[in-house]
């Protein structure tokens, strides 16, 4: 897996200072806490219930966890529900938190215009062989603005790019984005982006061009 010390899409003008008042302390940020809403562009998202199982758990140390059950039902049941990154705060205004993604870059023929796919030899499509083709998985680095932090609540923005968010560990993906790697074998990833195909390609084109912002909102479990 290839390392980028990246950030999300971030939009090109001027941070000015907070006032003192706004600034918030790394220590504020630490605990478990659980997901309650995600909206965008202002509007309030629908979760799934797997998405709605997210919770965060942010170390002194600099360590993050985060739990979720979108993969669950993955390996007969045996699927990854947690997964692991890094947290800082910067200026006691950003929360900036590592994660993985995957970078959209599929082939398409410049001559029959159609999504390239690995084929079996009885013509049938290699899904996995495919995939891994078209997506690359990085770790990445996303900053988000803090709006709200205090003993019980925390509130955070993220503007990027819709794909940016879809096709990330930021923080549960909706299952329908991703697929079952079976057989994986030992050590790999048992989840996948969903396959590119000549019916959906264009689609999530257009969501790696389109740019939308996130607020997220976590009420505090335990400190």
């Amino acid at each position: 897996m290839k390392y980028f010390s990246l950030l999300f899409f971030l939009p090109a003008f001027i941070f000015l200072p907070a006032c003192d008042d706004d600034l918030y302390e790394p220590a504020s940020a630490t605990g478990l806490w659980e997901q309650v809403a995600i909206s965008e562009d202002g509007s309030e998202m629908n979760l799934t219930p797997e998405q709605k199982t997210v919770k965060l758990m942010i170390e002194p140390n600099g360590i993050l966890r985060y739990y979720h059950s979108v993969f669950q039902a993955y390996a007969n049941g045996n699927g990854p529900t947690s997964f692991y990154g890094t947290w800082s705060m910067l200026d006691g205004t950003w929360l900036n938190i590592s994660t993985d993604k995957w970078q959209f870059n599929p082939s398409v023929s410049a001559e029959t215009g159609k999504v390239a796919v690995t084929r079996k030899p009885d013509n049938s499509i290699d899904t996995l062989a495919s995939v891994q083709k078209q997506w690359a998985k990085n770790h990445i680095q996303a900053r988000f603005t803090i709006l709200k932090l205090t003993d019980q609540e925390m509130e955070i923005r993220l503007k990027t790019f819709e794909g940016e968010k879809r096709y990330a560990l930021l923080f549960a993906p909706h299952p329908a984005d991703f697929l079952e790697i079976k057989n994986a074998g030992a050590g790999k990833d048992v989840y996948f982006p969903k396959l590119v195909s000549d019916d959906n390609y264009l689609t999530i084109r257009k969501e790696f061009q389109t740019l939308k912002t996130y607020v997220f909102r976590f009420r505090k479990v335990t400190n």
